[in-house]
């Protein structure tokens, strides 16, 4: 059992820790995206009082803030990709 211990990553005397991943980047950004998205959501209806246009604005930052994520999680694929030295198929 001491040995398991010694080799977790995230039990150790500093405390906790996790392995470092190459997606570590896009879950910083998925949290400010997330923290945005509250902000924009709780003031939208001091941007604009049309329901419509209310509605366009949380949409479309909702849209733009997929597509962003897909985007960097498929760049961050394509470098790891890169690094095994498997050739893009597309």
């Amino acid at each position: 059992m001491d040995r398991e211990k010694e080799r977790s990553l995230t039990q150790n005397d500093e405390g906790f820790t996790v392995a470092a991943s190459p997606f570590n980047a896009v879950k910083v950004e998925l949290a400010i995206i997330l923290i945005l998205g509250v902000v924009l959501f709780a003031w939208h209806p001091h941007l604009t009082t049309d329901e419509d246009w209310q509605l366009l604005i949380l949409a479309g930052y909702g849209v733009v803030s997929a597509a962003w994520l897909v985007l960097r999680v498929k760049r961050v694929e394509k470098v790891l990709a890169v690094k095994r030295g498997e050739e893009e198929k597309q």
